[in-house]
């Protein structure tokens, strides 16, 4: 079991939902213990954090197969958690009510789409304002400032494009740079500064158009002067901060990088993002249960666009938030019949489960479901038959003699 950082949730009583209520030995507990075995072995060597589990139509069963079959896997000793995704009608949340989670729909439409304005960094850490503005694709300029230092970030939909760094030292600077490298002469460089002045551009873009220097001589010393940046923004914790939206329209060749800002914050993060701000309403989201290892993310108020939510870069990053933080996470989505929210769900998971409750729903519809799943490169681990009436004649004989016959008690 991977370890997990202590985390304080309020607890809630969900023992009238789980097998715990019936014999160990019962069939109905010894068919989750299956399903769960099943599943396992459906993914042989490979490890599985996320599952899906969804049904062709409503009243097939799939919510109760979301809890029974994260108990017994909790029960194995492994960390869980069960998302409510089926944010059309809940029958997971409403069986176990709270007031005080915004649920995952709060977490998504509120909490990763807050407005970033202005404040104190004591509230948002720079992670966190980085994550939100990607989280929004916002598009402007985001200003630091811990007193000593201020800088300025430069974002198109939400991706960082430029940074300015009106305090940095004068021998840091991209001209001195150059210099010390040997790339322009001091006097190249003075005549750069002034065009600079006169038009506003980025030094780099006016080198290159002077001929003076060519895009792979500027990369090395750029990303450079770029990484410095980043490294002494990322360690402001106490300051300020401003967003000020801006046309797209001015980024155009003013905003010359040949270099990949992307690629550049990665390198110089260390480690995972602080986000202090994010990590502790995504904490104050989730549950605890009364079942040891067992928690849950209720599905939150109902919004009027659960498919836009659910198919979004927000339900990406939520995910793989919590993958992090918990051994296996469960997903209990909407009927594919009535809406498409599974589906999108698709490319979150590692795998699955379609629930099929006996003699509900004509085989056409479920075959159709099938095919849908197959078409959206869903990994199928196989449909789970609910409801099963194992006394009707024919059936009852072949699982009595079958079993029977398998455990050495042939009659």
């Amino acid at each position: 079991m991977k370890s997990k950082k202590s985390l304080s949730y309020k607890s809630i009583n969900l023992s009238r939902l789980f097998m715990n209520n019936y014999p160990a030995k019962s069939r109905y507990a010894e068919a989750y213990r299956t399903l769960r075995t099943n599943i396992h072995f459906s993914f042989m060597e490979k490890d599985f954090q996320t599952l899906l589990v969804t049904s062709s139509g409503e009243s097939e069963g799939k919510t109760s197969t979301v809890a029974n079959l994260a108990y017994t896997m909790a029960q194995a000793g492994k960390s869980v958690l069960m998302i409510d995704a089926d944010m059309r009608k809940p029958l997971l949340s409403r069986l176990i009510p709270s007031n005080e989670s915004p649920g995952l729909s709060g977490l998504l439409s509120d909490v990763f789409g807050v407005d970033v304005r202005d404040g104190s960094l004591d509230e948002y850490g720079i992670h966190d304002l980085l994550k939100l503005l990607l989280l929004k694709k916002k598009t402007g300029l985001l200003y630091l400032s811990n007193g000593k230092e201020k800088i300025e970030l430069f974002f198109l939909h939400g991706e960082i494009m430029d940074l300015n760094w009106p305090t940095r030292p004068d021998k840091k600077k991209l001209a001195a740079v150059l210099i010390k490298n040997n790339l322009i002469t001091r006097e190249q460089a003075k005549l750069a500064i002034g065009r600079q002045k006169d038009t506003g551009q980025k030094l780099g873009l006016i080198l290159v158009s002077m001929g003076l220097l060519n895009r792979d001589d500027l990369t090395g010393p750029l990303s450079i002067h770029m990484i410095e940046g980043l490294r002494t923004v990322l360690q402001f914790k106490k300051g300020t901060f401003s967003f000020k939206k801006l046309p797209e329209s001015d980024f155009g060749q003013a905003f010359f990088k040949p270099v990949d800002f992307h690629q550049l914050y990665r390198q110089v993060v260390i480690g995972e993002e602080e986000l202090s701000y994010l990590q502790k309403k995504i904490n104050a989201a989730i549950l605890k249960t009364d079942v040891a290892n067992l928690f849950l993310l209720p599905a939150g108020n109902l919004p009027p666009n659960p498919s836009e939510l659910l198919g979004s870069k927000r339900m990406s990053f939520l995910i793989s938030n919590l993958k992090k933080r918990f051994d296996t996470l469960i997903i209990d989505s909407s009927p594919i019949l009535p809406a498409s929210d599974a589906l999108l769900l698709v490319p979150q998971t590692d795998g699955v489960v379609l629930i099929v409750k006996a003699g509900l729903m004509n085989r056409e519809l479920v075959k159709k479901v099938v095919e849908q799943l197959r078409l959206s490169k869903a990994n199928l681990l196989g449909v789970a038959l609910n409801s099963v009436d194992i006394e009707r004649e024919g059936y009852y004989k072949y699982y009595h003699k079958y079993y029977s016959k398998y455990y050495g008690h042939d009659e």
